[in-house]
Parts: structure tokens; sequence; C-alpha cells
């Protein structure tokens, strides 16, 4: 068979483009087109030997290619791009990848979410003091175009043979907002990276991610704040000085952690917090893999993920006097090890690559 990859870009090295890898591992010869990508995290993900097909985007200065900015010149790409020879077309994201044509093949999408910044978030991009947003004249012309680029998108959701949700709370929303019925496609779990030889728990819990407005590690310190407990939290982003300036002293702060330091890390906590309403949550399943419970706001697919009272704990309002509650009240000593780890390694790369086999398989003969 003849399969191309398609992606809306690659920006980093986080959950999506991590997608695109394992996509990439099943399907080596596959050519990956996308709209624009940064070399260095090409290179970390694929490696050389990655036939990837980039648009004119490109070719723009680095400070014109946030992705933001490029909306209207995407929607032109995918929408006109006629991927003619091959039996399929996967593409995978959150925006427009899904607009592709494949002409002579079946096409198959594996939808992230409903573009956040037209239907499911789009206060988070209009509003200025938010570090999802960007300059004040995208805010605007987003604002005056949502309606068309809404019409667009919708059009652009029926043009996939077959969609698959990466959670049932994305399942909901394609139902809801395209009016399209999806199965679920789980995103893989690199567990094998985050696996250690032994669990000891100190006093405290960890959080990690990229620090900027939605994934509430705002709530996660704050919380901690209160409930008087050691909090260790990893990564950077353009929130990070925000987040130093409200921690006490029981908030430490890494910045920058190699695989091994980030294991050891985890392995010190005795929980994962994860205080953010996310589309799947690959970080989560990072902690299980390591061999940690889970405190997790009770919303997205974190439904899917935690197993309530055997992998985790819910908390049920994304405030700081109920997740402080929560981590007052939490035991460690309740959890089994063994048990968090084979629930991670449900949605391991390993598991994923045969759910992806089995699909494009049962596509290609149907279409046949």
């Amino acid at each position: 068979m003849k399969i191309a990859i398609v992606c809306d870009w690659i920006a980093a090295t986080g959950g999506s483009e991590r997608v695109i890898k394992a996509l990439h591992e099943i399907f080596p010869d596959a050519p990956i087109y996308t709209s624009t990508y940064n070399v260095q995290a090409a290179n970390t993900l694929f490696g050389k030997n990655v036939d990837l097909r980039a648009s004119w985007m490109q070719k723009l200065p680095k400070f014109l290619r946030r992705h933001q900015l490029l909306t209207i010149p995407r929607q032109w790409y995918f929408g006109h791009l006629k991927l003619k020879g091959y039996d399929v077309v996967f593409s995978a994201g959150s925006a427009e990848a899904k607009a592709v044509r494949a002409p002579d093949g079946v096409h198959i999408n594996m939808c992230y979410t409903p573009t956040l910044y037209y239907w499911v978030k789009p206060e988070n991009y209009l509003t200025s003091n938010n570090s999802d947003s960007i300059n004040w004249l995208w805010r605007i012309g987003l604002k005056i175009l949502l309606p068309f680029m809404r019409h667009w998108d919708m059009k652009a959701s029926q043009r996939p043979d077959k969609m698959y949700a990466i959670s049932t709370a994305v399942q909901q929303r394609i139902k809801n907002i395209y009016k399209r019925v999806s199965e679920i496609l789980h995103p893989p779990v690199e567990t094998d990276r985050f696996k250690n030889d032994g669990r000891n728990p100190k006093s405290g819990f960890i959080t990690w991610g990229r620090h900027v407005s939605h994934k509430r590690l705002d709530l996660a310190i704050m919380a901690c704040n209160e409930a008087r407990k050691p909090l260790v939290v990893l990564g950077d982003g353009p929130e990070h000085e925000r987040l130093v300036n409200m921690a006490g002293p029981n908030i430490t702060f890494r910045t920058k952690v190699s695989d091994d330091d980030m294991v050891n890390y985890i392995s010190r906590a005795e929980a994962f917090i994860f205080p953010n309403e996310e589309d799947f949550g690959i970080v989560s399943l990072e902690a299980q893999a390591a061999g940690i419970p889970v405190i997790a706001y009770r919303a997205g697919g974190s439904l899917d993920t935690v197993v309530e009272r055997v992998t985790g704990e819910f908390f049920d309002k994304q405030n700081v006097e109920t997740l402080s509650k929560k981590l007052k009240d939490f035991n460690y000593k309740l959890y089994n090890r063994s048990t968090i780890i084979a629930n991670a390694e449900r949605f391991s790369t390993d598991v994923f690559r045969e759910n992806v086999l089995k699909i494009v398989n049962k596509a290609t003969n149907t279409k046949h």
C-alpha cells in the first residue's frame, strides 16, 4: 500500500508530534505532509531518514511561522492539497489537516479535537492577557472572521472517510460540533521512557507540562501552598515567571530535565497532579507508566485514562479549596504500583501500532 501521513504542523516534541512519530515508525516509507516544521524537533522525532514535505509557508521568516498566524494560509494549503496515487491518507491533528483530499484512496483522520480556536476554547485565544493568545491584530482578525472560519472548518470535517477521536470526550465533541459518528483511537504513550526499578516515595507531589495558562499549573501550585505540601514543577514556558512568583517555599522548579532525571523525580513523588482538562492527557499516563497514581480534574481525557481508586483520584471543581483538600486527604499507600503500570500499558505505542494497522486494513478492505 502507498500511504501518506498529514499533520497540521511540527512545532516541538510534544504529545501531538509524538503521534506523528509513532505513525512514521509504523509506516517508515510514508511521506509526511505538513504546513511548517521546526528543524530541531523534526530531527529529534524522525532522524534524518524521513520524507518530510512542507508547504511554501516553511520558507517564511521564522517569526511569521507561528501557527496562530497562518490559519488562513493553512486552510488554503490543506484545502487544495490533493494527494493522488495513495491507497491511504492518514491525517492527524486538531486544525486544518483534515481538509486534505485522497482522490484515489481512503482518508482516515485522527481528530485530537474540533479546532480549539474555532469551537472549543476561542476565548483562550481572544483574551489579551492569556499566554495562549498572540498579537492584537490576530485577535481582531479571529473575532471578525470566526463565523466564516467555522463554516470552512465544518466543511473540512466532512472530508475524511473515517474519523477517529482520541478520547470519549473528543468523540462527544465531534458528534455535537461536526455532526459525525467517530470511533476511539487513543494516542500512543512511550511507556518505556518512564520505567524505573522501584518507588521511593517522599512527602510531596509532582506536576509537569508546558508552562502556559490552560495547563492550570497555577492551580496545582496554589493548592499545594494552601495544603502546605511539597511540589516539584518540571518544564518551562511563557507562564514560568508568573508561576515562580506565586509559589511558596514548598514549591521547587526544574526547567531543564533529562529523561533519566525526570524518572528520578517521578519515582520520589506521592502522586502526579493533573489540574487541567485535556483532550487526552498523555502526561497522566506517563506518570502512571512510572508507577505513581494521578490526582486529576474530573473531565476530558482523564475519564478514559484514570481508573478511580485504582490508578488515581479525581477532584470535581477546578478551585484551590477542592484540590487542596484532596491533597491533604491523599494516601499513596492505598495504590498498587504494578496495577498502575498495567493500566498505562493499555495505551502503549505497541497497542497503538496494533490498532492503527487494524484500522488501515479494515478501511482498505472496505474501500475495495
